[in-house]
């Protein structure tokens, strides 16, 4: 081979080298790239996953709460023991106007006396247990579940010793699960529609019969 031949070997030689080290690099930098991408991606993934959402009276909101939104006026509270174990957060309830409202949930209630039991009625002239608690506080503009399991769900869990006045007290009379509902009034006693042939009355907490099956209490806000 010629000076010529050997030149032109060499140089052609040269290229070749120059092309594999560019594809090389470009690879090497497609990889890494994807690598990056996919580990964002994922860490954008659990960020969502993981966001606490707002419950409020039971409902859940799509979207993550956001610093911005918490203000002196917002708490996110522990988990609290719910009766079917599922986790809400709940909004800081205003002590005075949730016992004003209390008052005239209870006031609803007490007028609603002597009215006969009806399976499936919600007033204004019949009731069964959840139906009664739904149409007194849908008088008040507070939209409810309709059967009492769901109604256990809606508002802030408290103890018996933290009864006041229209807050719901809830029971198990048969079976595993909530089955009935009662409207608390003061002086443990509650009202509530018990069954068929009982009129909407007054029960007290204190008898042992409802004392055995009370298992909570529910403080609804406005």
């Amino acid at each position: 081979m010629g000076a010529w031949g050997q030149f032109k070997h060499g140089f052609c030689f040269e290229k070749q080298m120059e092309r594999m080290k560019t594809s090389s690099f470009t690879t090497g930098l497609v990889v890494k790239n994807s690598k990056v991408l996919m580990l964002a991606l994922s860490v954008v993934l659990v960020l969502v996953g993981c966001a606490p959402k707002r419950v409020i009276h039971g409902k859940t909101e799509s979207k993550p709460i956001k610093q911005a939104d918490i203000t002196e006026n917002t708490t996110l509270e522990l988990p609290l023991p719910e009766a079917h174990g599922k986790v809400q957060y709940q909004e800081k309830h205003d002590p005075v106007e949730d016992l004003q409202l209390g008052m005239k949930a209870a006031s609803l209630a007490q007028s609603q006396l002597d009215k006969p039991y009806q399976w499936g009625a919600q007033g204004p002239e019949k009731f069964d247990c959840s139906g009664l608690v739904y149409y007194i506080f849908g008088s008040l503009d507070i939209p409810m579940p309709r059967v009492s399991r769901e109604q256990s769900k809606f508002g802030l869990m408290i103890k018996k010793s933290e009864l006041q006045p229209g807050d719901l007290v809830f029971f198990i009379t048969s079976g595993k699960d909530i089955n009935h509902v009662g409207i608390y009034v003061g002086n443990s006693r509650f009202i509530h529609a018990p069954r068929r042939y009982s009129p909407v009355r007054y029960d007290s907490l204190n008898n042992s019969w409802w004392r055995q099956r009370f298992q909570f209490g529910r403080r609804i806000s406005g």
